[in-house]
């Protein structure tokens, strides 16, 4: 059951309280609770998607908590939200909407910390997986965030209204199966194998060609080595499914279809990352690309490539980076007030009062985790527009401009937000505030980091040995192989090269140089004709 609460939050609180207590077992959600902005329709929808996904997920996080209770664990249960902060089990039972994209979240928070911890301003925060591949941005040290999402597609999808990450994704993933349609085009994706039966090389019943099958083919993927030697993968079975599927009706070689693949479901990652940068006034060639997931290091420097990227970074056990980013993340409430006025108009007393509500609301909310905060943070922004204008862009808005009343400063801070945005900006024309965005941070303590070994130059304490591999520039190539665990700090390599570890292989073409910082983190310079 969902409520529409949002002109009378009061009313819909009340109403909540005595649907639950007349029937306990369902599960009320009031839109309140969720948005508090404007546009009735996205609000409705993100309400009775909140209402349609949370007896489930209620009851699957209900059961986690159990179990962690039943097996002795003393600690605090917490779950990552969309916006990558963490709000506790009993926030999480209730607005189970929040953690809609709370896996790629971790992993753009994980970017985020490492780009701190190298100095790096601007980076795609860039997960590829089994099913998908998912891209954040990072700008300026600062995560992207969004005020809403548009699930599935245009003419079908599903608007939802809450404050996230800026994720992006696109149906490529290591079981995107390849096919050719019935006017004789080459597709990839976006149906997966799934990890049943998954890809041919499996053994598992798999018959439909995927981009793990290509891998294996071109020599990038070893059939004695996946998973660290767990698995073994069958290099034969994959080969005669490209070939019988892909190859043979286009009239091409087996190699050349799984290069073909490759370089299509590169390309269609290449328009994902464009959907994070480009759209919103930001060139991709101006950034670092964080490649991680289990698949994301043997694709990355290809999308480089295509994006005329310069430097690829892979870092410290990739594909578990999503897990490793939850352990730098932070409780986090976000609130949005709709708030319609001038700007010119608006009184810095009423800002002042509106916002020292929502910050309280969020301390509030945050108290019940109180021993776990380090230190508590505040952080103001704004949706803006110019006047005439429908839409509006988030602007930050640091406290210091509401203490000095400085008008113009906010309007020159989303001048240049609207001019990076769009490619232009109106400075004589008058802007107004639509919403008043507020997030309340608790810093947690984080883990060290821990850096590896130093080493020189050379890297052959971790070569493994030789293998040929396809790489659509130079066709086959003797390519070395290496040891991720048994590299150092300081090791260089120059391309062909892959580097193995456990879940994942990275690919480094030829001329592309790479180097291992301090953390064991791999940068990849790619090579410009």
């Amino acid at each position: 059951l969902f409520l529409n609460s949002y002109r009378n939050p009061a009313h819909g609180q009340r109403a909540k309280r005595i649907v639950e207590a007349a029937s306990p077992a369902l599960f009320v959600t009031a839109s309140h609770e969720l948005s508090q902005e404007y546009r009735e329709y996205e609000r409705t929808s993100t309400t009775a998607a909140n209402a349609y996904v949370g007896p489930r997920v209620r009851s699957y996080l209900s059961e986690m908590d159990g179990h962690l209770k039943d097996t002795g664990f003393d600690g605090t249960f917490l779950v990552v939200q969309s916006s990558g902060g963490l709000f506790d089990i009993e926030e999480a039972q209730s607005s189970c909407i929040r953690m809609l994209e709370s896996g790629p979240a971790a992993g753009v928070i994980g970017t985020r910390t490492l780009c701190a911890n190298i100095g790096l301003k601007n980076a795609i925060a860039f997960d590829m997986g089994g099913t998908t591949a998912k891209a954040g941005v990072i700008y300026d040290g600062d995560v992207l965030m969004t005020g809403g999402v548009l699930v599935g597609g245009y003419a079908t999808g599903l608007p939802l209204q809450i404050p996230m990450i800026d994720i992006q994704e696109v149906g490529t993933g290591g079981g995107s199966i390849a096919r050719i349609e019935a006017g004789g085009g080459l597709r990839v994706g976006p149906e997966s194998a799934g990890a049943q039966p998954g890809p041919v090389c499996y053994g598992q019943g798999g018959t439909e060609p995927t981009i793990t099958d290509c891998n294996l083919v071109l020599g990038r993927l070893a059939p004695d080595r996946f998973l660290g030697g767990e698995m073994t993968l069958d290099l034969p079975a994959a080969r005669a499914a490209l070939e019988t599927k892909i190859a043979t009706p286009l009239a091409l070689d087996p190699v050349a279809a799984a290069d073909g693949i490759l370089r299509i479901a590169a390309t269609k990652m290449s328009h994902m990352v464009r959907w994070v940068t480009t759209e919103r006034g930001l060139d991709a060639a101006d950034f670092a690309l964080v490649a991680y997931g289990g698949a994301g290091p043997l694709h990355a420097v290809m999308i480089a490539r295509e994006l005329r990227i310069a430097k690829v970074i892979i870092p410290f056990a990739p594909g578990h980076f999503s897990a490793y980013g939850m352990l730098f993340a932070d409780l986090r409430r976000d609130l949005v007030n709709t708030w319609f006025k001038p700007l010119d108009a608006a009184s810095f007393d009423d800002l002042e009062a509106l916002y020292r509500a929502m910050e309280k609301t969020g301390a509030e909310d945050l108290a019940r985790s109180r021993d776990m905060i380090v230190e508590m943070q505040v952080e103001r922004g704004a949706d803006m527009r110019y006047v005439g204008q429908e839409h509006a862009v988030t602007v930050h808005l640091p406290r210091e401009l509401f203490a000095a009343h400085d008008r113009a400063g906010i309007k020159a801070r989303f001048d240049a937000v609207h001019e990076t945005r769009y490619g232009y900006s109106a400075p004589g024309e008058k802007a107004e505030i639509v919403s008043l965005r507020s997030a309340t941070i608790g810093l947690m303590r984080k883990p060290a980091l821990e850096p590896v070994a130093t080493g020189g130059e050379s890297a052959e304490d971790a070569f493994t040995g030789k293998r040929t591999v396809y790489f659509s520039a130079t066709g086959g190539v003797d390519t070395p192989t290496y040891d991720r665990a048994r590299l150092k700090a300081g090791n260089r390599i120059e391309g062909p090269a892959l580097i193995e570890e456990h879940a994942s292989t990275t690919v480094v073409e030829p001329k592309d140089v790479l180097t291992v910082d301090a953390f064991g983190n791999l940068h990849i310079d790619i090579w410009r004709n």
